[in-house]
């Protein structure tokens, strides 16, 4: 179980740092090229690539093998099965994993709570809702709303008022805060992964980016109206991380020089998406062939000895981790199936599941632990099995 769990994060902080590391690389450049919506998108590579490093490996199902060696008599030798044990550093690994990550989870909750709780009473008026002490922001994941401050239309001209409102729509409609609740669930899943808190900030930083786009597409001839609103919000330094907060993860000065950057034109937008989708497929299809094979890199040789009801033969099998062999041996009382799944347990042992059976009929399903190069054995009912397992590397 330990051993699973660090598997599949080290699979996933690997494959999440790669995409991270490459997004973070050309963020700007693809700004540049494609404009800041397409760049933002770009982040979607992320989720991919953690969903395909996760999925099983596709595996194709060992062939049936037939015992074709001589048939002579072996002693019986029995064995207790024996379970496979992680090494003994790697429950305490999980155990603080998960106690930094559920640490901060919930301060990550607490600091959620008194934001909420900073807000006070709420006033509703024309679908937006009046803070005395916050805003403008967007608050809520499933049923987000937006607040602006109690001076909101004193501060700021009826022109600034409609960009700020523009601004926080286009976070509701994209549905942002539960995209940074999602940003800020990752953070404290790979919370011992430096790339991972960086690549958040700037996710949080093309978002509003591509928010500031947005409104400025539908919006051209308010450049200047815009600037000017986002020089009138003070300086926020908000440590909520799943709110979209005006200017609060953000500076000012990238957002002003943004807008005086020419939008792409509609063929370099279609053009940043198709390269968009081919990144997202491509980081997904990466992530899913480098965990296949990683799953295949173990192989491993398999001598046997069985003696079926005193008919006795000496199969060799070539085994993949994970993947199921079988072995079929004709004895004078029936026919005797034997299933085996190899799995790593240790630097220099294996871990073997099998599944007996006498004509169809499950008679046992014993696991041993075999060292490396050395025997192991199991006797059920009147069926032996002794087999010694050496590793075979690609």
């Amino acid at each position: 179980m330990a051993n699973d769990i660090l598997r599949g994060l080290l699979a996933v902080s690997l494959t999440a740092g790669v995409v991270m590391l490459l997004l973070c690389a050309a963020r700007v450049h693809l700004r540049r090229a494609f404009g800041a919506k397409v760049a933002y998108a770009a982040w979607a590579a992320v989720p991919a690539a953690v969903i395909m490093a996760l999925l099983p490996a596709a595996r194709m199902p060992a062939p049936v093998q037939q015992a074709v060696s001589p048939l002579r008599h072996i002693a019986g030798i029995s064995a207790p099965a024996v379970l496979p044990a992680a090494a003994p550093w790697q429950p305490w690994l999980v155990t603080l994993w998960l106690i930094t990550a559920a640490a901060m989870l919930a301060w990550l909750w607490r600091a959620h709570v008194r934001y909420r709780s900073s807000l006070g009473t709420l006033r509703l008026q024309d679908g937006v809702f009046y803070s005395a002490s916050e805003g403008p922001a967007v608050v809520g994941l499933w049923r987000p709303i937006i607040i602006v401050p109690d001076d909101f239309v004193v501060r700021y001209t009826a022109q600034e008022q409609q960009l700020i409102l523009a601004h926080e729509a286009v976070h509701v409609r994209r549905r942002d805060p539960l995209m940074n609740a999602l940003c800020a669930l990752l953070q404290c899943v790979l919370w011992f992964h430096p790339l991972v808190h960086l690549a958040a900030h700037r996710f949080r930083r093309d978002q509003e980016l591509a928010c500031d786009a947005a409104v400025m597409h539908a919006h051209p001839g308010l450049k200047r109206s815009y600037g000017e609103a986002m020089l009138k919000t003070q300086m926020s330094d908000q440590t909520v991380l799943i709110h979209c907060h005006w200017q609060s993860v953000h500076p000012l000065k990238e957002r002003i020089m943004q807008l005086q950057q020419t939008a792409p034109t509609p063929f370099r937008r279609l053009l940043g998406r198709a390269t968009i989708t081919a990144l997202v497929a491509a980081c997904g299809y990466g992530a899913m062939a480098a965990n296949a094979r990683v799953e295949s890199t173990d192989r491993y040789m398999v001598k046997m000895k069985l003696n079926a009801g005193g008919d006795a033969s000496a199969p060799a099998l070539l085994v993949q981790e994970g993947v199921p062999a079988t072995v079929e041996s004709k004895g004078s009382d029936g026919v005797w199936r034997t299933e085996l799944v190899l799995k790593k347990a240790g630097d220099n042992s294996v871990f073997v599941k099998t599944v007996i059976k006498h004509d169809d009929r499950v008679v046992g399903n014993p696991g041993l632990l075999v060292p490396i190069g050395e025997t192991a054995a199991v006797a059920v009912d009147d069926f032996k099995l002794q087999l010694a397992v050496s590793r075979q590397r690609d």
